[in-house]
């Protein structure tokens, strides 16, 4: 990721470059060839280096030496060293690690050369600033039948209510009917100037079907609401419970603006599922079917009729709605997860869209994305207009059929006069009933590609599955701690060459094995395998003499506390970020662990100290601060085995020198493995194992590996090939 960064930079073309810890991430030998390679590319170029690393910046034309945010320091690499200042303890850090004299030597000093300035990167002046982070300031696919069960599982234990919602609301909509059959009789009856007594019963019925259509509307509207909303919480939970065994492995193949258009926009379409697609249908049955056997109560021939339009207006319309809105429904949910997608990667990236000059681009992207999103949706609304006119159209004629065949037997005396416009008019109230369909037809395409989407990833099989059967589980403690690997082979999906091959070593008890080699070799995948973020494909790997694959994977992640070379910050407070690593841990082991990771001071400093806020993905800290809160929040943990993934990479020479003394402190009685780019204090390690290319090329310790003269004592001499310049 870092080299495309820097291929990047350079494909701009501009005539200043801005290089952030461009090598922190790669290792000595992949370091020098960058170097060789680009210093053409450079040529020509004012080119400023931020950088920890001092051998990517030591050919500079001048250095800049920064403490607190002042300059302290400047010139070329050679005055520096004679300066025996801040630059010359860094160089003494750097290459003697070990060593607490910082007072600067002779025999540092470069050799003469006839030329200084042969090996900068840049004939212009390029100025290289090896900033200290601020330790001293503040700073798939579903079947389609199986969509509609599948919903609706998620309605068990709550269909009292749902029974009850529907009831009410069948009784709010016969209230309603009730209202226009008892006004209309009402008004025709005392068109005839009969005795108020006549009309004192229907007097009353206007009264209290009014009031009760009101407060039926509520309590329908209260209890399907409450019913809608556990359900939205069932969802929620269900989706991040299935969601969690899939990360991190699983999760790569989706973009993060496409899995929160899931979890945000999928979940909420299916909100309405119940309100918009489920009630509305049994509603309109138990109305439809009250409302014609009243009618039959009349003549019998009143039935059909009403039930064959309320089947037209309930049915065959709205399922030429869905017909007619499904692509356009389909169209809105994944345009709008595009949407989603684009804007999210877009906030994510807008610093790099901006140095790169394409915002303009972007917000094109994401104008297109939204036209496209407007014209489906307005696609949907006049699917749902022509519903609407020809909803309007046979509800009238519903009413005028009833009405044409009521005519006759008023006039044969088989129908009390004021009937007539009461049954027109309770026939035309009841279509309010089955009005809700069309939407219901255009909301369950929608919900049918939400589901859809929720459910493939729902039924993705999770690359790593605690597959023991409980009455097979252990039931005694692991014994010890030691991790044997013998043999482990293992490909990522759809890549045809294996990143691990046949790997073979052992970790005993207490003691360190430090992992080295080139970028690309293998080994952080080891540790996503050891973590069982991943499964291996061969070979086997045992803790404590238990296979791995038989252990449950939070029961081997308790006992494993991983030191990232990015440790993730949530948008909260720094302690916040702290004590969730352990449950029960105390303000003072907070503090304790800050201070062994030596950011406590730093965030004494802070307006709120260990209250302040961090900001998204810990932006508002610098790389290394990040980090040290990452070991922080590792020592809390205070795992017995460790895994430490470039622990330092972010850290300046001085820094890196605390932390790994305390590193060494703590994981001196545990058992652990370093994996790591830089060949810092490997002395200290029991064995040193390079991978190259997925497999072990050389093992053993720091003094025999610099005597084989191979590849760890190439990249050592990379790494520290100041002491030629």
């Amino acid at each position: 990721a870092q080299r495309l960064a820097i291929a990047r930079a350079f494909l701009k073309d501009a005539p200043i470059l801005i290089l952030d810890e461009p090598t922190s991430s790669l290792d000595p030998e992949t370091e020098a060839l960058l170097e060789e390679s680009t210093r053409a590319l450079m040529r020509g170029r004012t080119v400023i280096t931020i950088a920890h690393r001092l051998n990517t910046i030591f050919q500079a034309d001048s250095i800049i030496v920064l403490d607190g945010g002042r300059i302290i320091e400047q010139g070329t690499h050679r005055e520096l060293l004679a300066n025996r200042g801040l630059y010359a303890a860094l160089i003494r850090t750097h290459l003697y690690p070990g060593e607490e004299n910082t007072s600067g030597d002779s025999s540092m000093d470069p050799p003469p050369t006839s030329d200084s300035r042969s090996l900068a990167v840049n004939p212009r002046s390029a100025v290289y600033v090896p900033s200290i982070p601020a330790a001293k300031g503040p700073r798939d696919a579903v079947h389609g039948g199986k969509i509609l069960p599948r919903l609706l599982s998620f309605l068990n234990g709550e269909w009292p209510r749902v029974a009850l919602s529907v009831c009410i609301g069948a009784g709010t909509i016969g209230s309603s009917i009730a209202l226009m059959g008892t006004s209309a009789w009402l008004i025709s009856t005392a068109a005839l100037h009969p005795s108020v007594a006549d009309l004192g019963v229907s007097v009353v019925g206007v009264r209290f079907f009014g009031i009760a259509r009101g407060l039926l509307r509520y309590a329908e509207r209260l209890v399907s609401h409450e019913v809608t909303l556990r359900l939205l919480s069932r969802l929620r939970t269900w989706f991040y419970e299935i969601l969690e065994p899939l990360a991190p492995a699983r999760l790569t193949e989706f973009r993060a603006g496409d899995l929160l258009a899931r979890i945000i926009g999928d979940v909420e379409t299916l909100e309405n599922f119940y309100v918009r697609v489920v009630s509305p249908p049994m509603t309109a049955i138990l109305v439809g079917l009250l409302t014609a056997i009243f009618l039959a109560a009349f003549h019998p021939l009143l039935a059909p009729v009403y039930l064959a339009f309320c089947l037209g207006a309930g049915l065959l319309l709205p399922a030429l709605v869905q017909f007619l809105s499904r692509r356009h429904a389909i169209q809105t949910v994944q345009l709008r997860a595009e949407l989603h997608a684009c804007l999210v990667d877009g906030i994510q990236g807008m610093a790099d869209l901006l140095s790169f000059g394409r915002e303009g681009q972007r917000l094109s992207e994401v104008s297109s994305i939204g036209l496209r999103y407007g014209d489906a949706q307005r696609r949907m609304v006049r699917v749902l207009g022509f519903h609407s006119s020809l909803s309007l159209l046979v509800t009238h004629l519903g009413s005028w059929s009833v009405l044409f065949l009521c005519i006759p037997l008023v006039e044969d005396g088989a129908l009390a006069g004021p009937m007539l416009a009461s049954l027109t008019l309770l026939t035309l109230a009841s279509f309010e009933a089955v009005t809700p369909m069309a939407y219901a037809a255009q909301m369950w395409n929608a919900s049918r590609e939400a589901a859809l989407r929720l459910f493939e990833i729902v039924d993705m099989e999770p690359v790593v599955i605690d597959r023991l059967p409980t009455t097979s589980r252990r039931s005694h403690p692991i014994s010890n701690d030691e991790i044997r690997i013998k043999n482990v082979t293992f490909a990522y999906p759809r890549q045809p060459e294996p990143v691990l091959r046949d790997i073979t070593f052992d970790i005993h008890p207490s003691k360190t094995i430090a992992i080295v080699g080139p970028s690309g070799a293998g080994k952080s995948t080891l540790a996503n395998v050891l973590l069982r973020f991943w499964d291996f494909d061969s070979g086997e790997i045992t803790l404590g003499g238990e296979s791995l694959k038989r252990l449950e994977q939070d029961e081997v992640r308790a006992r494993i506390g991983l030191i990232s070379q990015n440790p993730y910050l949530f948008n909260t407070s720094i302690y916040e970020n702290l004590r969730f690593a352990r449950r029960g841990v105390t303000r003072e082991e907070i503090e304790s662990a800050a201070r062994d990771a030596q950011i406590h001071e730093f965030i004494l400093r802070l307006p709120k100290a260990y209250d302040t806020l961090v900001g998204e993905q810990g932006l508002r800290l610098s790389g290394g601060e990040r980090q040290r809160l990452g070991i922080a929040r590792a020592l809390i943990k205070d795992a017995p085995i460790v895994v430490l993934d470039e622990p330092t990479a972010n850290l300046d020479a001085l820094t890196e020198r605390q932390v790994l003394e305390t590193l060494y402190h703590v994981i001196g009685q545990k058992t652990s493995l370093w994996i790591t780019h830089r060949l810092i204090g490997l002395e200290r390690v029991d064995e040193i194992l390079v991978m190259e290319r997925g497999l072990i090329a050389e093992r053993g310790t720091h003094d025999s590996l610099i005597k084989q003269n191979g590849l760890y004592s190439r990249m050592f001499e990379l790494q520290n090939r100041m002491l030629e310049a």
